[in-house]
């Protein structure tokens, strides 16, 4: 288990899981061992400069690229102006960003200089942005000029942040520190900060069932394992590689992919503002994409758009596929392999576990049909929901898992607990059946999230949303199938006595939600209903409405 004997400064260790309920961690590989004292940063970005790797292109942007000697003369800048401000270590600097190289620098010049992380989604709203910072008691945001006025808007419920940078791009007013300004006049040298392996590093938040946020908490010995365990042994990258794609940084698999990767490797990462499918094809052809990451979504995407992709196109970088967020079906894996000649690795990650520990390897027997197996320096395992005893192959369970990185939750003790077993396996809620042969098949969720477009949908949170609006009486949302987005998320509606149901209505509920949640989560369909399904206790029967869906 961690070791809690001592704590990093600002951390308040009442909102760490204690030792009778933190994840019991194994470091089987020996690249996932690290010393006492390690710092992200300086693994990432300083190493590569001190081993000679300088000239390396670490990102390629556009028509621009940063070399390793460059990135790390940003990284150093920015950290020494966070310092200026008065962040110190321990203290959570939020990062506001689409896929840019100002979110890697910033990232990276917080970690550097002991502090934490913590990545905002770019589609949040003020109410969703007010419980994250205010949860996480952030003292610092730094954000895109374009992505500021939400921000603005959830400031004056903000506690505890002291100073906003703006990083100016599109000409936006403000009266907030400017990003450049504070880069350019900081000290280009910056000594890190002594960083211990179980300090934290990064901080995640992801919405359960519940609809309230849970911030994920990672060390630096974990942000690097991912890289060491999944990427070394799965991807096997070289200082040769580009990593490319779609996820958005603040997403664990797009902060691994497109951050933790390639420069644990000394490779490049290509980033694409807001990237469409044929972004994505223009950046494989002009960056030199070889590691090409996304979501089925965004591959069947590329496939529909583009049929002629590979002949438009120089795609002949491109040696491999990543794909999560959503199950990667066999047509797809099929398809994209016909006509890109590149497999596609299916994984499973969560933002808990911070990144993939199920998949196939990129040179190994590639079974589509299922995820895969435990990723060099993970165990899983399949056990009885109830009583938590492993269940034989072949029979369908919750997963559990063990490895170098595990589930922790900042200030939730109570999910804490039930995201961990007694023996310190981790429980991301999945419900996998492992086959005679080793592999892992999926077989669902075992809450009510949706997910669609490899986005993380709790239902719960969108009914809340929509309960607000004076027509509605009750709602209920769960996910429908859709063949491109996996699911949508789909709301049965009993309307207020006297309300007539027309496609105005329906409009005027879903700009709603966009208007009070990320967009991605709002209904894409709408069903009006005399009333919903009801258990004998009074609890909406959302089984019932998912088996419809289903079947329908």
């Amino acid at each position: 288990m961690m070791d809690y004997s001592y704590m990093q400064p600002n951390v308040p260790e009442e909102y760490l899981p204690d030792e009778s309920n933190a994840p019991d961690y194994i470091h089987p590989t020996p690249e996932a061992h690290y010393p006492q004292r390690i710092n992200v940063a300086e693994e990432l970005v300083d190493r590569h400069v001190q081993e000679g790797r300088g000239d390396n292109v670490a990102i390629y942007f556009e028509d621009r690229t940063f070399t390793y000697e460059q990135l790390q003369e940003q990284v150093d800048r920015m950290g020494n102006a966070l310092r200026d401000l008065g962040v110190e270590a321990g203290d959570r600097v939020v990062v506001r960003f689409p896929n840019r190289p100002e979110a890697i620098v910033t990232c990276l010049a917080v970690q550097k200089i002991g502090g934490v992380a913590l990545p905002s989604m770019k589609l949040l709203r003020a109410k969703e942005l007010d419980y994250i910072i205010n949860n996480a008691e952030a003292t610092t945001v730094v954000v895109y000029d374009d992505l500021l006025e939400e921000v603005e808007n959830a400031l004056p419920e903000l506690d505890t942040v002291e100073d906003v940078i703006v990083a100016e791009r599109n000409g936006v007013d403000h009266d907030h520190h400017s990003y450049d300004d504070l880069l350019e006049s900081a000290d280009d040298e910056l000594e890190a900060y002594e960083t211990e392996r179980e300090d934290l590093a990064l901080m995640l938040y992801t919405s359960g069932t519940t609809g309230r946020p849970k911030g994920a908490v990672h060390s630096h010995r974990s942000v690097l394992a991912t890289a060491d365990t999944y990427a070394r042994y799965c991807i096997e990258p070289t200082e040769e590689d580009v990593f490319g794609g779609n996820p958005p940084l603040p997403f664990a698999y797009g902060y691994g992919d497109l951050v933790t990767f390639p420069l644990r490797f000394g490779a490049s990462t290509s980033l694409v503002e807001d990237a469409s499918p044929g972004d994505l094809l223009e950046a494989v052809e002009n960056h030199g994409i070889s590691v090409l990451c996304s979501i089925p979504t965004g591959f069947n995407q590329i496939l529909s758009n583009y049929p002629d992709g590979p002949e438009e196109y120089d795609v002949s970088s491109l040696r491999v596929g990543l794909s999560a967020g959503e199950p990667l079906t066999p047509t797809t894996f099929e398809n994209f392999k016909e006509e890109y000649g590149i497999n596609l690795l299916d994984g499973i990650g969560t933002t808990e576990m911070l990144h993939i520990f199920i998949s196939h390897c990129h040179d190994g027997d590639i079974d589509p049909s299922a995820t895969g197996f435990p990723v060099p320096g993970y165990e899983c395992k399949i056990i009885d929901p109830d009583t938590g005893e492993e269940l034989e192959r072949g029979e369908s369970g919750l997963l559990a898992v063990r490895g170098p990185t595990g589930v922790e939750y900042w200030d939730r003790p109570e999910k804490q607990v039930e995201s961990t077993t007694e023996d310190g396996w981790s429980i991301p809620g999945d419900i996998y059946v492992q086959r005679e042969d080793g592999r892992l098949e999926y077989k669902s969720r075992s809450d009510d999230l949706i997910i669609s477009s490899g986005y993380n949908i709790p239902g719960p949170e969108v009914e809340a949303v929509i309960e607000e609006h004076e027509a509605v009486s009750e709602v209920a949302v769960v996910g429908s199938p859709h063949e491109e987005r996996g699911e949508i998320v789909k709301a049965f509606t009993v309307l207020s006595n006297g309300t007539t149901p027309d496609d105005e209505l329906v409009t005027e509920i879903q700009n709603h939600v966009k208007n009070t949640l990320a967009p991605y989560k709002y209904p894409r369909e709408i069903e009006f209903t005399e009333s919903l399904p009801r258990t004998e206790t009074g609890k909406i029967r959302r089984t019932e409405l998912r088996e419809q869906e289903q079947s329908s």
